[in-house]
């Protein structure tokens, strides 16, 4: 091989010779590949004769695309000539799936940088070839575990849909309810171990799983069991009380579904945002309505009232988004406030955003956990034994992102709460 021996003796420095220089190339743990400015193989070390197959003989003065699979030589060419009249070191195929091409006419997708000198008048080429077969079999994996994840979470929630509408077989459904999402988190498990923050992740998730399916189950369970004993006109509202009972423990149910596919959306980058303008009208009648559904659900005799100093004629937001905010913030307040307390909102306008504000007179939120209050799935200390997902405020937090808005909050523990909300008013930067 005089050409390489040209090149090894070109590049010998004072103080280490060519065996060492040859050493180095043939011990290398990646496959090294050495062409000319014609393109032509001139050497290759050890390792790329095992990736290949070849050895070095049999490939020098070939052309480098001899190691290319042929439906992709025709552009390598151009791509080749490219470089040679534009050198510069940098990944080969940035934004490609690239492959090579083996002697005995196998393929593996490959990660290739290239480097170049000039020698002599002579430009010269380094390829480092990197066989990164097992990192795509993990992609393929991860990704069939993704699939496998949202068809498993598609299932859920097309059970309980069917849960609603057919209560005289609700125990059979329920049943398999539960297999579904006892495999979906095994597969929620597996895919968190991915992460680097599995850890509190997965215990926090575990924790509320098991007690936020339980209870509804339970309650379901013991109340159809029970509405069989009430078969009797004497015993109808008996019968009557326990199919409220297993109504609101599916209502339950599909509370806690809609936050993981809620959360899932988000992940997956699949919330579309519409922002609009829209009148003031609107966006009260909206609030009125909210606030009516949410009066009718309370059994707790609490007062939730409206108040407002809206001067502008127009609101820029999203609609479903906002509505959504505010049924999280109303209905939590609901849920950890006690019997006949005042809830009440507060809509304002200051230049340049739109600021709601949801208080309550309940059990508060120490300093400690405003900390954490819009992390995935984290629960404040003083809220067991109370229903919740912990994923409602960390899914409000990421729709007030979308909206390019934010929140803060006031409270103090057994004295209440207060979140604010501030949305942005294009246009609106004076009243």
């Amino acid at each position: 091989m005089p050409e390489a021996d040209n090149v090894y003796k070109g590049a010998v420095g004072d103080n280490i010779d060519a065996r060492q220089y040859e050493a180095l190339f043939n011990n290398a743990i990646v496959g090294i590949v050495l062409t000319d400015q014609a393109g032509e193989i001139i050497h290759m070390n050890r390792f790329a004769e095992n990736q290949f197959g070849y050895k070095r003989d049999e490939l020098v003065g070939k052309p480098v695309e001899l190691l290319i699979p042929r439906k992709f030589r025709g552009k390598h060419e151009g791509y080749r000539e490219h470089f040679y009249r534009h050198p510069q070191t940098r990944t080969m195929g940035e934004g490609r799936d690239l492959h090579a091409l083996c002697k005995d006419g196998s393929e593996f997708p490959a990660e290739v940088s290239l480097s170049h000198y000039e020698l002599e008048g002579r430009n010269f080429v380094i390829a480092f070839i990197v066989d990164i077969t097992v990192r795509k079999n993990g992609e393929l994996l991860l990704l069939k575990q993704k699939e496998e994840l949202q068809r498993v979470s598609s299932e859920v929630r097309q059970l309980n849909l069917e849960l609603e509408k057919k209560v005289s077989d609700r125990t059979l459904m329920l049943q398999e309810a539960l297999q579904a999402l006892k495999k979906s988190q095994e597969e929620l498990n597996l895919a968190y171990e991915k992460e680097k923050e599995l850890g509190i992740l997965k215990s926090r998730f575990v924790s509320m799983a098991s007690h936020e399916f339980r209870t509804p189950l339970s309650t379901i369970l013991s109340s159809i069991s029970l509405v069989k004993r009430y078969s009797t006109p004497e015993g109808l509202h008996n019968q009557g009380r326990h199919i409220e009972k297993i109504q609101n423990a599916v209502r339950n149910l599909n509370y806690v579904i809609d936050d993981f596919l809620s959360l899932g959306k988000l992940e997956e980058g699949l919330v579309e945002v519409n922002i609009e303008s829209f009148s003031t009208q609107i966006f009260l009648a909206d609030i009125d309505d909210l606030l009516q559904e949410l009066n009718q659900s309370s059994r707790k005799d609490q007062r939730i009232g409206l108040s407002h100093m809206i001067q502008d004629e127009f609101i820029t937001a999203d609609r479903k988004l906002l509505r959504n905010i505010l049924m999280n913030l109303v209905s939590n307040a609901i849920k950890y406030s006690p019997e006949k307390s005042v809830i009440t909102i507060h809509c304002n306008c200051e230049p340049g955003e739109l600021q709601i504000s949801v208080s309550d007179q309940g059990i508060g939120i120490s300093e400690e956990d405003q900390q954490h209050l819009f992390e995935r799935f984290f629960r404040a200390n003083n809220v067991t034994g109370i229903q919740g997902t912990g994923l409602g405020l960390h899914i409000v937090g990421r729709y007030l992102d979308l909206m390019g808005g934010r929140i803060t909050l006031n409270s103090r523990i057994n004295q209440g709460t207060t979140f604010t909300l501030y949305i942005p008013q294009p246009g609106r930067d004076h009243l």
